[in-house]
């Protein structure tokens, strides 16, 4: 079940995508009817559009998420592929029959239409290229996906960032218990736990690695109080669902977080496999208070200058350590521990 946030969020895409194929639909339709009036004509094959692809967008983005869908997708890529193209041209084929019941309606049968081969042609060019678009934004990201294709960070640019580290506590151990097959169903449910807290919070996924996940804000107004919120709403997210932890791994995930924030250089990298890197003293000072954090009980460790005035979220109780000599830093850094909880008088 999508909640509320990825549910807006997706039909946000939905909107987007359905907005640009009309565009393009609109344009066909001048082009395929040259003796109509390109208004009635675009008019034509935006509502053509909205018939045949309106249908597999909505499978696209909503569809696979269904019980049905999850199977799909737990089928090896040889049987996934052929599954999903049959329903996708079933989708299609439908859409085209509505379309020439209700739009079209020219002299004939549906075989005899002649724009038949030249629509069903368009028609599949744009479902590849909607599914490629799609699939690399779930890639990559969605606010990657949008930076690389404006070309934001072709060439090295300054920012200044808040990094946001979060791993699982004695993860090492819990692997072992599980194996690894089960191991990675635990961490693909635990990041799945926190997407709505992340949206929330308009953060976004920099890097998984192991089972780290490294979550960035650009660092602008309330960035620093928004990534503090979503530390209070992934451990209430896990929480809310500790009884199903339980039953089917035995365990609910205890979390270990480290913030940190400040100028990094931020640009695409690598030729065979093209990234967005984020360079700089910062994001090494964030792992080393992560690094630190193992030390610590608290829900969060955070550098003193990245709270620097901050407003923290109601539930967060601050305690400040002073400075703190981190391995690999030869100058000390001023850490606050943030537990959950009130005040002591």
């Amino acid at each position: 079940m999508h909640s509320p946030r990825r549910s807006r969020n997706r039909t946000a895409t939905a909107a987007g995508v359905l907005t640009v194929t009309s565009a393009a639909a609109a344009l066909f339709g001048v082009l395929m009817a040259p003796d109509w009036s390109w208004t009635a004509a675009a008019a034509i094959g935006i509502a053509s559009n909205l018939l045949i692809g309106g249908p597999i967008v909505l499978w696209v983005l909503f569809g696979l998420e269904t019980a049905f869908g999850r199977w799909m997708k737990r089928l090896p890529l040889l049987a996934y592929l052929p599954i999903n193209a049959a329903t996708m041209g079933t989708l299609l084929l439908a859409g085209h029959l509505l379309a020439f019941h209700l739009l079209w309606k020219p002299p004939g049968g549906f075989i005899d239409d002649p724009v038949l081969p030249w629509s069903l042609a368009f028609s599949v060019c744009l479902v590849v290229l909607v599914s490629i678009a799609v699939e690399l934004r779930r890639l990559i990201g969605p606010g990657v996906f949008g930076a690389v294709l404006v070309g934001r960070y072709r060439y090295p640019r300054a920012e200044r960032r808040v990094f946001l580290l979060m791993d699982i506590v004695e993860s090492t151990a819990l692997a072992e218990r599980l194996g690894p097959e089960r191991f990675m169903a635990f961490l693909d449910r635990w990041i799945h736990a926190m997407t709505e807290p992340l949206l929330a919070s308009g953060g976004r996924i920099y890097r998984y690695v192991g089972d780290e996940a490294i979550l960035t804000w650009e660092w602008r107004g309330d960035a620093v109080s928004r990534a503090l919120r979503f530390a209070l709403d992934a451990g209430a997210a896990v929480a809310a669902e500790a009884d199903r932890w339980q039953r089917e791994f035995g365990c609910v995930p205890h979390m270990r977080i480290a913030l940190h924030g400040g100028p990094v250089i931020a640009g695409e990298i690598g030729d065979l496999k093209r990234e967005i890197a984020f360079l700089g003293d910062t994001l090494n000072t964030a792992a080393r208070i992560a690094g630190e954090a193992r030390k610590h009980d608290g829900l969060l460790l955070a550098s003193a200058e990245a709270l620097a005035g901050a407003v923290l979220p109601a539930g967060l109780v601050r305690r400040d350590l002073g400075p703190v000599v981190l391995r690999g830093k030869a100058e000390p850094v001023a850490l606050a521990e943030l537990t959950s909880g009130r005040p002591s008088p």
